[in-house]
Formats: C-alpha cells, sequence, structure tokens
C-alpha cells in the first residue's frame, strides 16, 4: 500500500475499479504530526407545533465524545422552552447523553448544543493495515483492546444478518487481502454504487430497502458499510457527529457547505472497523475518505438506534402536527477567538 498516491485496482486485484479509492492515512515516524483543529460547534433541532403540546420527553445524542483523536473542552445544551428537568447519561458504550423533560404547554422546541472540541489527525500503522483482514476476527484480538465487543460483530437491529450486504462483503474481503486495502475499497465501492438522495429514505427505512434502490443518505450507507464488515466476521460500529462547517456571510448556521463534504449541513454517520495493532479506523462511503480533523464524533453503537441524535415523546391534542428544522454549524477558532486549554 502506498501513502503517497491514491491507489488503483491493479491487474494483480482482477478487478475492474470503483473508483479512485482513498488514501490510506498511514503514520510515518519522520513525518511530523498535524497540530489539532479547534472548533466551535453549534447543533440546532427545532420544532414546531400546529396546536399546542402539553409535554415533551426527549434523549439527545449531541455532546461530542473523549476520543484518543478528540477533547472535548466545553459542551453545554439548552433547551428553550425551559425544561423541567435536564440530565447527563452516559450509556454502556460510553456515549453521553441528556434527558430533558417540557412539562408545560408549548408550540415550539429548540434544543441547542454548544460546545468546543480539539480534533487531532489520524494515522495508522502500515503493519496492522497490511495484515490479511482474516487475522482482523476476534479470535486474532489479543489483549484487551478499548472498546472491543462482540456487540460490534454480531447483528443488531438495524443491520441484520444475512442481507445483500454479503456480496458486498464477499467482493471487498477476498482471500487474503490487506485490510486497510479492503476498508479503501469499501469505502470507494459503497461511494460509487450508491446515490446520495436525501428523498429516497426515512429514519425507518430497513437495510434491505436501501441495499435494492441502492439510494439512500449517510446513515444508510453507514449501515451497508456495517453490514459488510460484519458479514466478513470482522467488529465495525455505528459513529455519529459532525462535519466541518463553513460560515456564511451573515453567520446564519449551516447556510454554507464545506466544500464537496456532503452532509455538514446537519448530523453525519460514517463506520469504524477495529483492526489489531492499530485500533479503531473510521471510514465515510458518503465522501468516500478515511476520517480526518474535518470530523466531529458525538457517540457510537451498533447502529442508529443505539444513537440518534434527538428522540422522545410528544403528549398533545389528537392529529397534532409539527415541523422539524436541524441546523449545524461546525467551525475552526480563529486565533484571536482560541481560549486557553
Amino acid at each position: 500500500m502506498s501513502e503517497n498516491a491514491h491507489e488503483t485496482r491493479s491487474g494483480q486485484d482482477g478487478a475492474t475499479p470503483h473508483g479512485a479509492r482513498p488514501l490510506i492515512p498511514l503514520r510515518q515516524e519522520d513525518a511530523p504530526a498535524l497540530d489539532p483543529v479547534h472548533y466551535r460547534v453549534h447543533h440546532l433541532t427545532s420544532y414546531r407545533y400546529a396546536k399546542p403540546v402539553t409535554r415533551n420527553y426527549g434523549r439527545a445524542h449531541v455532546e461530542p465524545r473523549a476520543t484518543p483523536h478528540q477533547r472535548v473542552l466545553s459542551h453545554e445544551v439548552v433547551v428553550d422552552p425551559a425544561p423541567a428537568r435536564l440530565t447527563a447519561h452516559t450509556d454502556f458504550y460510553g456515549n453521553s447523553s441528556t434527558y430533558l423533560l417540557v412539562d408545560a404547554p408549548h408550540e415550539q422546541l429548540d434544543v441547542h448544543s454548544h460546545a468546543r472540541v480539539s480534533v487531532a489527525e489520524r494515522r495508522y500503522g502500515l503493519e496492522p493495515m497490511s495484515r490479511p483482514w482474516e487475522q482482523c476476527t476476534p479470535e486474532h484480538w489479543g489483549a484487551p483492546m478499548p472498546g472491543a465487543s462482540l456487540d460490534f460483530v454480531h447483528p443488531s437491529p438495524r443491520v441484520p444478518g444475512g442481507t445483500a450486504a454479503r456480496e458486498i462483503s464477499a467482493e471487498v474481503f477476498r482471500p487474503g487481502r490487506a485490510v486497510g486495502e479492503c476498508l479503501a475499497e469499501l469505502t470507494a465501492l459503497i461511494h460509487t454504487e450508491f446515490t446520495y438522495d436525501s428523498a429516497a429514505t426515512t429514519v425507518t427505512s430497513t437495510l434491505e430497502e436501501v441495499l435494492g434502490a441502492r439510494h439512500g443518505v449517510c446513515q444508510d450507507f453507514s449501515h451497508v458499510g456495517v453490514a459488510a464488515v460484519r458479514e466478513a466476521g470482522l467488529a465495525a460500529r455505528y459513529v455519529s457527529g459532525y462535519l466541518r462547517t463553513a460560515p456564511s456571510a451573515g453567520g446564519a448556521l449551516g447556510t454554507e457547505p464545506a466544500g464537496e463534504m456532503i452532509g455538514s449541513a446537519a448530523s453525519h454517520a460514517w463506520l469504524s472497523v477495529l483492526v489489531p495493532g492499530t485500533g479503531w479506523v473510521d471510514i465515510d462511503p458518503t465522501n468516500r475518505t478515511f476520517v480526518d480533523q474535518r470530523f466531529v464524533t458525538t457517540a457510537w453503537g451498533r447502529d442508529y438506534a443505539d444513537v440518534p441524535p434527538l428522540k422522545g415523546i410528544v403528549v398533545g391534542p389528537p392529529g397534532a402536527s409539527s415541523t422539524l428544522r436541524v441546523a449545524v454549524g461546525v467551525v475552526p477558532e480563529t486565533a484571536g477567538t482560541e481560549s486557553a486549554d
């Protein structure tokens, strides 16, 4: 594998390229590390109700989490109208969530998440990424590794086994192939063969529906990737978070995309695969890239159902409808706005 040029399938692989595969970020001992990037993150979820509702219960996974590549410098959740209860909870996988209760009549609900984070560069070892993928199954894990769990190997509610994803898995995870090449190929294959279409699916769409239509959004593509990896017997987890955004001239939240990155105006999703010797390796099929300093991680689980950005129950009059608006801003801090850590 080369870290100085994009990989392409050669005659040795005996297959047709799925477009340019993403560059694998390998560690070079003599290469200086990039400086961490500091971001201010603002996530707004806003509901407007056609008729007043009397009670709102909700749980939000919007707090960035500490990882080997990310430090959380500050975080605050603000709810309007003022909640009767606002408490934090840490789940089995170490994700922090916020429980909220609004216990009075209201016609709107705004949930703001404000955070400051520092995101470091990700680099992976050449030797672990060059191993045959068969050496990344649980029997090869060896000493306990952070986050290693058979939960991420077995099927889950939104990622059942025995789907058409096994065909993708068989195409990518060919015998003896280096795991790094497999992950680069999986990223390119999903990006090339699936079409990003925000109108094609909903949060309730099944994996089989996505595999059949070959249309969807980042949540769907992440589920496809997770399913393909698990079909090979490796551990894969669903990751939620944000992409770096660019502020508009007027400073409006989430109004200007960040270059070619898809999904920067709302919550984003990708997947992470466990590679013994170098840890969890994150890939984003939606944008055909290995995850880097443009990404902010909030939570991970077996699939979307474990870590939705906001879910809850609303009590109100029968037939009451609502409209939803979501906006995200992930803006690098300038030298003049950074504060001491």
